[in-house]
């Protein structure tokens, strides 16, 4: 089992895990749970066994040095690029407990912070967790000023100096991405391997920030591009930069888009987008009637609500020479791997 980053899909399973882990006066809510995995998801990581999360760490990055109640309450000591890790909760579900999971999961969490280059990692706990946490080089600064919970709580803080780096793990992750490259390399001539960042999230849920794509060169050179197709190609405003995007609207269509829902040449039925978000709302944009011209394509986002796509451009629809690639599969993070297929229907 590998410690990994959570995902939106996994809020549910969260909120389990720590309402199993935490008595009711101490568990973070549902909705601090999803805000936190909304705003930094990169200081979650979660141990999961068939799927199942049984183990988990959760936290954020600040500037503060001391861990303090306000930092439960919202987001606003946060800092993506702070230099200390506040954890909030060390979790493991309690039929797996004592069986090392949670250990598992801090091993990791701290080997991260060394690799990031933090000062280093603070976290509270009560009096008879001081010992587990010492084992990784937490010292134990006393009691705090927190009244979370009701509880009487100890700061407990690992400086960076005192980080045992496991060097042989990050070795042995070395060879893998070795490895990797080379299996990628030798099918760069008929894959295009693109590292896509999609800061405004514009391809979520199906896509999420910093997914690395493999795209298929070959795909639209025997075939024409379908519905639904997830494509990447030169964005027509300024064909310096790609973009990737799911294909709506083909050569010749009707595209009308009204009470939040896409309609293709005058179908009374909604175009079927398994792929969106429940209740995801469709503006219409520019306009409500798209008809596309011969020889291009009409391309939104699955984040409809936050999507810089054609309904927005200023040159609405792509060409068809501009199209570089099918999106087929992500390939990094592992927890991430996926075939993206296609799935439009009407």
């Amino acid at each position: 089992m590998k410690v990994t980053n959570p995902g939106k899909k996994d809020l549910e399973q969260l909120v389990i895990l720590e309402n199993e882990t935490f008595p009711t006066a101490e568990a973070a809510s549902r909705e601090s749970i999803e805000r936190r995995l909304k705003t930094h998801r990169e200081t979650f990581w979660v141990l999961k066994k068939s799927g199942r999360i049984i183990a988990g760490i959760n936290g954020m990055t600040t500037n503060e040095r001391d861990l303090c109640d306000a930092m439960y309450a919202g987001e606003e000591l946060y800092d993506k690029k702070g230099s200390w890790l506040m954890i909030f909760g060390v979790s493991t579900l309690p039929e797996y407990q004592h069986n090392g999971y949670a250990s598992k999961v801090m091993h990791e969490v701290v080997q991260e912070a060394a690799r990031c280059k933090l000062d280093g990692v603070v976290l509270t706990c009560k009096e008879n967790m001081i010992p587990f946490y010492a084992q990784f080089g937490f010292v134990d600064e006393g009691v705090c000023d927190s009244q979370h919970g009701g509880a009487v709580w100890h700061q407990m803080r690992l400086e960076k100096s005192n980080i045992k780096r496991d060097y042989k793990s990050e070795v042995l992750d070395c060879i893998v991405t070795v490895v990797i490259a080379a299996v990628l390399a030798f099918l760069i001539g008929h894959f295009v391997i693109l590292n896509c960042n999609v800061p405004t999230g514009s391809m979520l849920e199906t896509i999420q920030l910093d997914d690395n794509i493999i795209g298929s060169r070959l795909t639209y050179k025997f075939s024409d591009p379908e519905r639904g197709d997830i494509a990447i190609f030169r964005w027509p405003d300024d064909e310096n930069e790609i973009y990737i995007k799911r294909i709506i609207g083909l050569p010749g269509d009707k595209v009308e888009i009204k009470d939040g829902k896409v309609y293709i040449n005058g179908s009374d039925t909604p175009l079927k987008e398994d792929y969106l978000s429940e209740g995801m709302y469709t503006d219409s944009g520019s306009r409500e009637v798209y008809d596309v011209p011969e020889d291009c394509y009409l391309m939104l986002g699955d984040n409809r609500t936050n999507s810089a796509d054609s309904r927005f451009w200023t040159n609405t629809y792509v060409k068809r020479e501009k199209i570089l690639a099918k999106a087929e599969f992500i390939y990094y993070p592992f927890s991430q791997i996926k075939w993206l297929g296609s799935g439009a229907e009407y």
